[in-house]
């Protein structure tokens, strides 16, 4: 099927709103970052000891941002140079191929698993993004901070 030369520059400026847009749906580990609804509010505290600490590889589900993004520059190359319409969707599936495959690689952080006990005595286990965060060792005197997401600080007074 052949498209009419009147419907690429329509097709070629719809993918280049849904790449743009695709863009802004970008997120990031989570690490320093507080939801607008608890600024302000008191977070939850409770004094730990680390009793083992592994490191770990911590991967984000993709968004699908990737492969919208990949999909429709995939579509508006093949549209560029072709008017058959197989090629265009060749395109497109190429193209958010290569681009779930980019978002994915940017989705797997370094992280490490601590297994903690509370000063109440209850086990908790948490994970957790190296990058931002310290590293703890078993025996660190620790602080679980709990929200979003939970996370682990050095113990100050200790």
């Amino acid at each position: 099927m052949k498209l009419s030369g009147n419907f690429k520059p329509l097709l070629r400026g719809l993918m280049l709103t849904f790449v743009g847009l695709a863009g802004c749906a970008a997120s990031n580990d989570g690490q320093g970052v507080y939801r607008v609804q608890s600024v302000g509010n008191a977070q939850r505290s409770m004094e730990a000891v680390v009793l083992t600490a592994k490191p770990v590889l911590i991967v984000r589900a993709n968004s699908g941002a990737g492969a919208n993004a990949g999909g429709l520059a995939g579509g508006v190359i093949a549209a560029e140079n072709s008017d058959d319409a197989g090629v265009i969707i060749a395109g497109i599936i190429a193209g958010a191929v290569i681009g779930n495959a980019i978002e994915s690689s940017g989705n797997r952080f370094n992280g490490h698993e601590y297994v903690i006990e509370t000063k109440r005595g209850a086990l908790l286990t948490v994970a957790q993004v190296n990058e931002g965060s310290e590293i703890f060792e078993p025996s660190d005197n620790v602080i679980l901070i709990y929200g979003y997401p939970h996370r682990l600080i050095k113990d100050p007074r200790k």
